[in-house]
């Protein structure tokens, strides 16, 4: 018989030796394509905030203010109130000016308003029912999102009564009425529009931290305060009303000027604070 004729095979050793640097391999590579998916993931939510950004900017040009975070008599929030200036006017032509959210067709989804890191643009509010001191309030059923207007440091788009001592809104969205960018005394570059506003895995589409993106009448699902007693949210499943996104390590915001900063998690919540507050007249530290 030739030498040539014999066919000579794997060793179980060779076998078990190739596997084991497959997968090896495996291992190293995995990692490296999740980061490679979430940097993608993470540059697509930037784009949809600067898209946002641009968007109050151009509404701002137009109106000679920003849109509220909410219309009175029960209206919609900032978040329709935008739509013909992303691409998405066809919603509100359908609609009569002045009508109240709960006769309002809400529940097209809009892209833009969800970060592909957390999950995909397809998620309606539960029906719910909030009970108040002296009635009861239904919510509107509609899409949900992923963003949320600043309304400051105060955890309220409405003036508080403390003691007998009324606190304004600070942020950049008080409730039934636009600023001018004038009002935004630190400057637009130092003053958050939008951002990644948290919400739990537990929570996905429910009353109240994630509730429709397009509820006027419960600012709950589309604001968020930052500052002293609200900072960044550092755990996915915390239940908590704050800013916050799925990115490891940080949080993403548009700012008045159309600029998209990462924050950390970690940031400081007086910085934040400063960030969040149009005019506290203190002079904001590096946060990049």
């Amino acid at each position: 018989m030739s030498l040539r004729s014999i066919r000579r095979g794997f060793t179980l050793i060779e076998l078990l030796v190739v596997i084991a640097i497959i997968s090896l391999l495996m291992g190293l590579l995995l990692p490296a394509v999740q980061a490679a998916r979430e940097a993608a993931s993470r540059t697509r939510c930037a784009n949809h905030l600067k898209q946002m950004g641009l968007a109050m900017i151009n509404y701002h040009d137009a109106f000679r203010r920003l849109p509220p975070s909410r219309q009175p008599g029960e209206g919609p929030s900032w978040a329709w109130e935008i739509l013909p200036l992303i691409e998405q006017g066809n919603m509100q032509r359908k609609n009569a000016p002045g009508t109240t959210i709960y006769k309002l067709d809400l529940k097209a989804s809009v892209a833009l308003y969800f970060c592909p890191t957390r999950r995909s643009p397809d998620g309606i509010s539960e029906a719910f029912t909030q009970a108040g001191a002296c009635l009861q309030s239904n919510g509107a059923i509609g899409a949900t999102g992923d963003y949320a207007a600043n309304i400051g440091t105060t955890g309220s788009d409405k003036p508080l009564d403390t003691a007998g001592d009324v606190i304004f809104p600070n942020g950049a969205y008080p409730a039934f009425r636009g600023l001018n960018f004038k009002d935004f005394l630190d400057g637009t570059s130092n003053t958050i529009l939008i951002g990644e506003k948290h919400v739990p895995r537990s929570q996905f589409n429910r009353w109240p931290l994630d509730c429709s993106i397009y509820d006027g009448h419960n600012p709950v699902c589309n604001t968020r305060a930052g500052g002293p007693g609200f900072p960044i949210a550092r755990d996915r499943d915390e239940v908590s009303w704050k800013f916050g996104s799925f990115h490891p390590g940080l949080c993403q915001f548009v700012f008045a000027d159309g600029s998209v900063h990462a924050l950390s998690n970690d940031i400081n919540e007086l910085i934040l604070g400063r960030l969040v507050n149009r005019h506290d007249g203190e002079k904001t530290p590096s946060y990049d």
